[in-house]
């Protein structure tokens, strides 16, 4: 208790003042201010983790813009009012992606680059190589006790080739090891607390959403994640690889794509409208979307599949080259499917009821990895299910890093790479695949391309070249962000995320079938 002076008019007089103690409130409840570990908390530290050893330096940049808004390019619809549109869009700001590439072609044909040199290649490689050494030293370590004797690495047998003395020598290796466990078992004091009783009715789907994937015993389809690294490491000496220079590419003359220069504050473009003729105006999507259409270098009266075309854009864009004689758009779901089947009847007119129309574009639903087809396809787009790296940075709903869709996620790049190698037996020899994905990451860009090319030629004797794109799409540089040094891909071309630029990520590869 204090007293304080208070000061009246003529008097001065001491008054007491009780001290109390007062309890400050905040807006967020306590609870939600300790440490989050929902799925995006986990992909941004899965993220740092690979993408911090992968790309250095540059990741910061990468991290910076996959929070932000990605930034849309407008593909002009041809059945609509075209030119009105595209009058418009030019009034708001918007230039022509086509005059765009010319300019900066010719500017790069007067003044050409100098191409990535090995030393940048190999710093790649080692910064793989030094985190896929992290992972699984860290993995055995958690998996087996530090007291013994351990493995050197953990290999995948369907993806390394072993001859018989190496198979020998680690068969020995395993033996010692599983004797070694055995008596530290026998050893053990086992904690019966921890044993759950099966008459308490919780399911093995319960238990899988808390416990991570290499800690389950009894389901031999799960597969450590640094297993995974062994495709990106891989000898090239098993099978025939060629890169070859793109010599082919040519922007479609009939395919308009509106955007806002590099460094412009417009983002996104607003809402299409209903043309004259009832089909919307424009399509809206990630700049980077257009890229694997354009790698397809689509030709007159080509017989086109898209392997995993929901939900559409790509395939839309496909039909506004006025290139494609067929159009085959498959997707394994059916829910996906259907949204594919609205776009195309948003924009393509009288997509229901033009015999025309269902002559021109099929739609399917078949597992893309069982796909079948007698004809044969002169180019085939995989654009794979992948981690969808700023979907899981930003949003929790349908998250790839849920505790409930691990197994998924591990599973990735053996999908991815089944979806490719079913690629290359459709197309025809002298047609193209073009694979691509919305990740960043090394193991299911270039790896998966490494270990299809493998598995087509020692499952199927197919060969494929590998076409650099990097002359031809150099000429996009003044309008998004390709990965260079320790960014830049072997086989394919990498969006990169930046601020100024924020296209993708993106990964793009052409592959011609010789054989």
């Amino acid at each position: 208790m204090l007293n304080v002076l208070k000061i009246n008019k003529n008097t001065y007089t001491l008054y007491p003042l009780i001290t109390a103690q007062i309890r400050h409130k905040t807006k967020t409840h306590w609870a939600k201010l300790k440490k989050k570990t929902g799925p995006k908390d986990k992909a941004i530290n899965h993220f740092d983790d690979f993408y911090g050893s992968v790309f250095g330096d540059q990741w910061i940049s990468m991290r910076e813009a996959l929070f932000r808004r990605s930034k849309y390019v407008a593909v002009v619809n041809n059945y609509g009012d075209t030119e009105e549109t595209m009058e418009d869009l030019s009034h708001k700001g918007a230039h022509c992606l086509k005059t765009l590439m010319s300019v900066q072609q010719e500017f790069h044909t007067n003044y050409p680059i100098d191409p990535t040199t090995t030393q940048e290649k190999e710093s790649n490689d080692n910064s793989i190589g030094n985190y896929i050494s992290k992972l699984q030293s860290d993995e055995i370590t958690s998996i087996y006790p530090q007291s013994h004797e351990l493995p050197e690495k953990l290999e995948l047998k369907d993806t390394i080739l072993k001859n018989t003395e190496e198979v020998k020598i680690e068969k020995e290796k395993s033996i010692h090891i599983s004797k070694n466990l055995d008596e530290a078992i026998d050893k053990a004091d086992i904690d019966y607390s921890r044993i759950i009783d099966p008459a308490m009715g919780i399911s093995s789907e319960s238990l899988y959403q808390y416990v991570p994937a290499t800690k389950l015993k009894g389901m031999e389809d799960f597969v450590p994640e640094s297993l995974h690294y062994s495709f990106y490491s891989a000898q090239s000496g098993d099978f025939p690889l060629a890169i070859d220079p793109e010599t082919e590419f040519k922007f479609p003359e009939y395919l308009k794509i509106m955007t806002y220069e590099s460094g412009s504050e417009m983002y996104k473009f607003s809402e299409p409208k209903r043309s004259k003729t009832g089909v919307f105006n424009y399509y809206p999507l990630d700049g980077s979307s257009v890229l694997p259409v354009l790698a397809l270098c689509l030709q007159q009266a080509d017989r086109v599949l898209d392997l995993c075309a929901a939900p559409g854009g790509k395939s839309l864009i496909a039909l506004q080259t006025l290139l494609p004689d067929v159009l085959v758009c498959n997707d394994s779901s059916i829910s996906r499917s259907n949204r594919l089947k609205n776009i195309l009847r948003n924009y393509l007119i009288d997509f229901r009821t033009n015999n025309k129309w269902q002559e021109r574009v099929v739609c399917t639903n078949k597992d893309g990895r069982l796909f079948t087809d007698d004809m044969g396809f002169d180019k085939v787009l995989v654009d794979v299910p992948c981690t969808t790296d700023r979907h899981s940075l930003n949003e929790d709903d349908n998250n790839i890093f849920r505790p409930d869709r691990i197994r998924e996620r591990l599973r990735i790049p053996e999908l991815q790479s089944q979806l490719l190698v079913n690629a290359l037996r459709l197309v025809r020899v002298g047609g193209a695949v073009v694979y691509s994905t919305c990740s960043l990451s090394p193991i299911q860009n270039d790896g998966v391309v490494h270990l299809a090319l493998k598995q087509a030629f020692v499952g199927d004797n197919i060969v494929a070249v590998v076409k650099d794109m990097t002359v031809p799409f150099s000429s996009l540089s003044s309008t998004l962000m390709l990965g260079q040094g320790s960014a830049k891909p072997k086989y394919g071309q990498l969006v990169v995320p930046h601020i100024d630029a924020n296209f993708g990520p993106a990964y793009i590869a052409r592959l011609v079938r010789v054989k």
